[in-house]
């Protein structure tokens, strides 16, 4: 995909692929990439003229380093790289022949991880972020809110999704110190020119470990009041990063939230969630699918059967049910054909920085239904 408004650069370009059949060239400007990125659109290579990004060149940086499988490259035309980049400083098409042939940083290496010390600086510099995936009404399409989720921009291994960082977050004991992070990151966000118009609310991550600490809410509570964001607007999401081993205790703490305005969610829920019939019981407002059940609903009856008792449960209980993970519109229209309230998934976009948000619901709303 090549961002740039000069011929020269296009010409260098199709001189650079000229004989490759593995690569297809699509011009587009900055906002349609943006968009087309986050809407799931595999693109081997990035190719930006650093002029020409119109503002958004920190997005398209940060949407191609978290590409779901990791594979884009992202090549600087006319300017220094960028982290996660490489870069073409001038028009040349030899340059760029090299660029698009060089081979990208491996980021899936298993091998690789995050060392001890590297968690607490992440959490002192920081260097934790927070992108903000989408959710939306499947009946009219209408968005009503965004997951945060958190991001590492480690200095040697470039931007992390939060499972190569946040379990060995919550071994090492900061699940605390990074959910409030995240919070704090969050509300600063809500409430910052491009999310402050949206009207959307927000889903936050909270551990078990941290949803029961007897100071979390009041934590929570004082983030929240001093951004001026109202408990409606929040949505706390319990994380199954461990087994619900006190019923009772799970229960206060929901009550405690409950009422203070804040909406609970169920997390993930699938045939692997340990005990999920009791947590159907609780004051939680939603439940969120786990993505496998979703995919696997297509053409396994045995997921489609669980999908189906599960969300009849929580709605009989007034819950809203989430599809999370819809990356095709054969399964959202299965969902919207079987009652389920919300959808988030690639299909929709994928996790996006702040400043992309309003770019992607202009695109969003414009489009036809799928």
């Amino acid at each position: 995909m090549l961002v740039s408004s000069d011929p020269r650069w296009g010409e260098a370009v199709e001189s650079a692929t000229s004989g490759r059949s593995d690569l297809a060239v699509s011009a587009c400007d900055a906002r349609s990439a943006l968009v087309r990125l986050a809407g799931g659109d595999h693109v081997s290579h990035l190719l930006v003229e650093e002029r020409c990004a119109g503002g958004l060149l920190d997005e398209l940086i940060e949407l191609a380093a978290a590409h779901a499988d990791r594979s884009t490259r992202l090549v600087i035309l006319g300017g220094p790289p960028r982290e996660d980049s490489q870069a073409v400083p001038e028009i040349d098409a030899a340059a760029v022949r090299r660029a698009l042939c060089r081979a990208s940083p491996d980021r899936t290496s298993p091998a690789r991880s995050v060392h001890a010390t590297d968690l607490h600086d992440a959490l002192s510099v920081p260097l934790i972020g927070a992108h903000y995936q989408p959710i939306v009404r499947l009946l009219d399409r209408s968005p009503v809110a965004l997951e945060v989720l958190a991001r590492m921009r480690h200095p040697a291994h470039g931007t992390l999704l939060p499972n190569r960082f946040v379990p060995q977050m919550e071994d090492a004991g900061l699940a605390g110190p990074l959910t409030r992070l995240v919070c704090t990151l969050a509300f600063a966000d809500l409430t910052a020119p491009p999310l402050l118009q949206s009207g959307l609310g927000i889903t936050l991550n909270f551990p078990l470990d941290v949803l029961l600490c007897p100071h979390a809410l009041d934590t929570l509570d004082a983030q929240r009041e001093a951004a001026g964001v109202a408990a409606t607007q929040v949505v706390v999401e319990l994380t199954e990063s461990r087994p619900v081993e006190n019923v009772a205790e799970l229960g206060r703490a929901l009550e405690r939230l409950r009422a203070r305005g804040y909406g609970a969610a169920i997390d993930d829920a699938g045939p692997a969630v340990p005990d999920l019939a009791p947590l159907l019981d609780m004051p939680f407002t939603c439940l969120k699918l786990d993505k496998a059940i979703i995919q696997g609903s297509e053409h396994s009856a045995e997921a489609l059967d669980f999908l189906q008792r599960t969300a009849a449960a929580a709605q009989a209980r007034g819950m809203r049910v989430i599809a999370e993970g819809i990356e095709s519109g054969t399964v959202w229209d299965l969902m919207l054909s079987l009652g389920l309230d919300e959808a988030q998934g690639f299909f929709v976009a994928r996790p996006l920085p702040a400043t992309a948000v309003p770019v992607w619901l202009e695109a969003w709303q414009g489009a036809p239904p799928p």
